[in-house]
């Protein structure tokens, strides 16, 4: 009988998690590694409440920040692979982390469950700085380094990374502020506490809207913004900087997945990325949702993160 039973929990503990076809078994976790109020976050929270709409569970969003990223990366690493705790960031942003701080994880430690928001970066000023161009900006580095701020979400975030090319392409230096991620970053440039702050599109676009904060310049382009005045907006390359710098939200689970769950979850992603309710909240909030499936969405990130490598070793090394 013992040898009986303990045969029986040894099978126990290496069974699937759960199975497809109950999936998902409990309430699902949308890991966000940033403070609530930045875009990835507000993304998030509109992709649950699409995604709770497709199934009998519960979907909550939980902001596990520190460490840049860390804190939630190596969370869903370390969860069970039961599809229950899914990480929900920015494709550029992982990238941009793992390379630029020198983590011991990166990108292919997860599995893709599928990609959901396609943005650009762009760079924000306050009115009263009177600053509407990139030619501007790098005018006001040029001419006062230490007295011209860029507030940026992280150090070695995307943000970081448009910041280090622009400025080390054109021969400019500025203070880069670092703050801890959108959300405060965000209050920082309605504040006009710095000169200019790069972060996501379309966060801020209500206070661009009220003419609060201008596009002084954009990552890649904005065509596919709700927001017609702002789609011809230059962009970077026309300041030698000759690669776009956006980011795709998607959603991430831990190497080694099941396929089955991985399988489950993808197809209910799918359906929320695809519903009329994120469709709404995609163009409420400046962008529709696009769709990238889990195998696209890898190889993706497998493309970005060799162009990020390229980056690092001309412009920040």
């Amino acid at each position: 009988m013992k040898r009986t039973l303990t045969a029986m929990l040894a099978a126990l503990a290496f069974a699937t998690p759960v199975a497809a076809d109950t999936y998902p078994s409990d309430t699902i976790h949308l890991v966000v590694p940033w403070r609530a109020g930045g875009g990835t976050d507000t993304i998030a929270r509109g992709f649950a409440a699409a995604l709770e709409e497709q199934i009998d569970q519960a979907v909550v969003v939980d902001n596990l920040t520190g460490g840049v990223g860390d804190r939630a990366h190596k969370h869903v690493i370390e969860s069970d692979p039961d599809g229950l705790q899914i990480l929900f960031n920015g494709s550029s942003d992982m990238n941009s982390v793992t390379l630029f701080r020198g983590t011991d994880y990166d990108y292919s430690d997860f599995d893709c469950i599928g990609g959901v928001y396609d943005t650009p970066t762009w760079i924000l000023s306050h009115k009263d700085r009177g600053i509407t161009s990139v030619a501007e900006l790098l005018a006001a580095a040029k001419a006062d380094p230490q007295g011209t701020t860029i507030g940026v979400g992280s150090i070695g975030s995307t943000h970081f990374v448009l910041a280090k090319v622009l400025l080390g392409n054109n021969d400019a230096d500025a203070r880069i502020i670092a703050f801890d991620g959108g959300g405060p970053l965000k209050k920082a440039i309605l504040a006009n506490q710095i000169t200019a702050g790069v972060i996501h599109s379309p966060v801020l676009l209500d206070a661009v809207k009220s003419g609060d904060v201008v596009v002084v310049g954009t990552g890649g382009s904005l065509e596919n913004i709700a927001y017609e005045p702002v789609r011809g907006i230059e962009t970077l390359k026309g300041h030698n900087v000759d690669v776009d710098i956006g980011v795709v939200r998607g959603l991430y689970v831990p190497k080694g997945t099941p396929e089955e769950i991985r399988s489950a979850a993808e197809a209910l992603a799918e359906k929320a990325a695809k519903s009329d309710s994120f469709k709404a909240f995609g163009m409420n909030f400046g962008f529709s949702p696009v769709w990238m499936p889990g195998a696209e969405f890898c190889d993706m990130m497998a493309a970005e993160n060799a162009a990020y490598k390229d980056i690092k070793a001309k412009y920040i090394d």
